[in-house]
C-alpha cells in the first residue's frame, strides 16, 4: 500500500482541534443536559438580557437561549452529519467505479454531475423543498442528493492517478480482484483528499441547513436549529442583539474549527 510523507502539525490545525472539541462538548452536553427546558416559554422574562440566570439570555418567549443553542446545534450537527453521510457514501461508490472502470458509465455519469454542479447548490435544494415539503427528513434526502457529485469527483480523480501506480499492478499480478483492489488497496489512499472533503463538506451541511431553515423551509418550531434561531431573531436584532449572536457565533466556530482542521491535514500530506 502507498505510504504519503506526513508533516508535522500546524498550530492552525492544533487550535481547530481545540474549537471543534469545545463545540462539540456542547453539543454532546447538550444532548444529555440543558440549563433549561429549551421549549418552556416565560412571558416575564420576554428578551431578557445575559444573567447569572440566563447567561446568554432569554428570546421573545422568554425562552433560555443557551439551552436552545445547545439542543438547535445538536439538531444542526445531526442533520449535517445524515446529509454527508448520503453524500460521502454514495459519491464514493459512484467515483470509486467511474474512476476505477471509465467507460460509458463514467462518460454518463460525469455528464450527470457536470449538469447537477453548475446549478448552485441552495437553489437545488429549494427546488427539492418545494416539492416535497419542508422538514428536517426532506432537508437531508435533498441536500445529500446534492453533494453527491462533489464527493464522487473528488474520488473519481484520486481512483483515475492511484489505479496507475505499481503498487496497483502487483495487486493484479497477485490476482486480487477488482473489488478488493477499489475498496481494499485504493480507497484507503484517498484519504489525504477525502477527509478534508468531507470536513469541507460537514461545513457546507451545516450552513445549507442554517440556511434552508432561516427560510422557514427546514427544522420546523418549537424544534430549535442554529438557523431557525437566527431567523427568528432578525426582528430582534437592535433590541435583543444576544438572540442572534449566540447562534451566530456557534455557526462561526463551527466552520473556523473544521475548516482549520481540514487546512491542517491537507498541508501534513503535501
Amino acid at each position: 500500500m502507498m505510504k504519503h510523507k506526513r508533516k508535522g502539525y500546524s498550530f492552525n490545525y492544533l487550535l481547530g482541534l481545540g474549537i471543534t472539541a469545545l463545540v462539540l462538548l456542547i453539543v454532546l452536553i447538550g444532548f444529555f443536559y440543558t440549563p433549561y427546558d429549551p421549549n418552556k416559554m416565560n412571558a416575564a422574562l420576554k428578551n431578557s438580557p445575559p444573567s447569572l440566570t440566563h447567561l446568554l439570555g432569554t428570546d421573545n418567549f422568554g425562552r433560555d437561549i443557551l439551552s436552545r443553542v445547545m439542543k438547535g446545534a445538536g439538531t444542526t450537527y445531526t442533520i449535517a452529519v445524515a446529509i454527508i453521510s448520503i453524500g460521502a457514501s454514495l459519491g464514493t461508490i459512484l467515483g470509486a467505479f467511474t474512476g476505477y472502470f471509465g467507460g460509458w458509465l463514467d462518460e454518463i455519469l460525469m455528464r450527470v454531475n457536470d449538469v447537477l454542479i453548475s446549478f448552485p447548490s441552495i437553489l437545488l435544494a429549494l427546488v427539492f423543498v418545494s416539492l416535497f415539503g419542508p422538514g428536517s427528513y426532506n432537508i437531508i434526502f435533498a441536500l445529500g442528493i446534492i453533494f453527491v457529485p462533489s464527493f464522487a469527483r473528488v474520488v473519481r480523480s484520486e481512483f483515475i492517478v492511484l489505479k496507475e501506480r505499481d503498487f496497483i499492478r502487483n495487486a493484479k499480478l497477485m490476482g486480487a480482484n477488482s473489488f478488493r483492489i477499489m475498496f481494499v488497496h485504493i480507497l484507503p489512499n484517498t484519504k489525504r483528499v477525502l477527509i478534508p472533503s468531507l470536513l469541507i463538506g460537514f461545513n457546507n451541511a451545516v450552513l445549507a441547513e442554517a440556511g434552508l431553515s432561516y427560510l422557514g423551509l427546514g427544522v420546523q418550531p418549537p424544534q430549535a436549529s442554529l438557523g431557525r434561531m437566527l431567523s427568528e431573531a432578525q426582528s430582534y436584532l437592535l433590541d435583543s442583539p444576544w438572540y442572534a449572536i449566540a447562534p451566530g457565533v456557534m455557526i462561526v466556530l463551527t466552520v473556523l474549527g473544521f475548516s482549520l482542521i481540514s487546512g491542517g491535514i491537507e498541508n501534513e500530506y503535501e
